[in-house]
């Protein structure tokens, strides 16, 4: 049946599929062109994980946390379930990574490693910063997935 909490769940579905492939798509290459020392596929890649932060994965991270607002809205449920706090807290937590840490590391990357000699010491770490705060980015956005999923309650 087609409602309004339907077409919402579908939006927010549709944006978290993008969201979470997304990041989990940039945080597998970016492992594996950190482990082959190429400063020119470094330094590109860092240019299209910024482009699609700020094009593809940043908005839909926007419409993730606005649809389920509306579908928590819509449905009555309350903003004080223990799922419906893990989500919020989750996508926050995620979007406050997304726009200060990672962008923040990326952006050093791009403009160290198209110069940066094999082995840079602040590129290895750049690159080592990236790699933990995106995994835990993902284990964090794979638990509210999984909250979403379940809804648990206390």
């Amino acid at each position: 049946m087609f409602t309004i909490y339907t077409l919402f769940k579908f939006v927010h579905v549709l944006a978290v599929i993008v969201w979470v492939g997304g990041l989990t798509t940039i945080a597998l290459i970016t492992a594996r062109l950190g482990r082959e020392q190429d400063r020119s596929a470094q330094a590109a890649m860092s240019r299209q994980t910024a482009f699609l932060g700020q094009i593809v994965i940043g908005p839909s991270a926007g419409v993730t946390l606005i649809a389920g607002i509306v579908m928590v809205v819509d449905s009555g449920i309350g903003f004080d379930t223990l799922w419906i706090v893990w989500g919020l807290v989750g996508v926050v937590v995620s979007m406050g990574l997304g726009a200060t840490v990672l962008r923040k590391a990326g952006e050093q990357l791009n403009e160290l490693a198209p110069t940066a000699e094999p082995g840079d010491p602040r590129v290895v770490a750049l690159q080592s910063q990236l790699r933990v705060t995106g995994l835990f980015n993902l284990l964090l956005l794979v638990s509210v997935v999984a909250m979403m999923v379940f809804k648990p309650t206390l």
